[in-house]
């Protein structure tokens, strides 16, 4: 055996292998809060499509659009008129939790794509709530970071 063989020492391999686990460790931290953003823009972006559209839906088809938002279950369905078919149904993390405010958790738009009611109701993810505001008349809506 020659005592001059080229390779690493188990003291070398064991100080690359933890700066390996160091910086593997801070990249998933990093990651977290950005999964965390993604699943909110998503959310809500899909969330405000699926409002818009069956708000145009409203209007192009002549018919009243009632909104369910089923928040036990998360998931969320469109219907036509108050009995009709269910023309659309979404669901959602089970990390988003929505609670009723002024507005509850049922609401039309009509045939002109006017709301039945005003109000709001409440979105939180995580740590943070957010206010959806549905404002009297055209069925305009606003998000805002309470």
């Amino acid at each position: 055996m020659k005592l001059d063989q080229k390779g690493f020492t188990l003291t070398e391999m064991l100080l690359v292998f933890s700066v390996f686990l160091v910086i593997s460790s801070i990249t998933l931290i990093m990651v977290k809060p950005q999964s965390n953003m993604l699943e909110k823009n998503l959310f809500f972006s899909q969330f405000k499509s699926d409002i818009f559209w069956a708000q145009q839906y409203a209007i192009s088809n002549q018919t009243q659009i009632t909104v369910n938002i089923m928040s036990g279950g998360n998931y969320y369905y469109f219907r036509e008129k108050v009995s009709g078919p269910i023309i659309l149904e979404r669901k959602y993390s089970e990390g988003v939790k929505i609670t009723e405010g002024s507005l509850p958790l049922y609401f039309q738009f009509s045939e002109s794509g006017n709301i039945n009611r005003f109000g709001s109701f409440f979105i939180r993810m995580g740590t943070t709530t957010y206010r959806i505001t549905f404002q009297i008349g055209k069925g305009r809506f606003y998000v805002t970071k309470e």
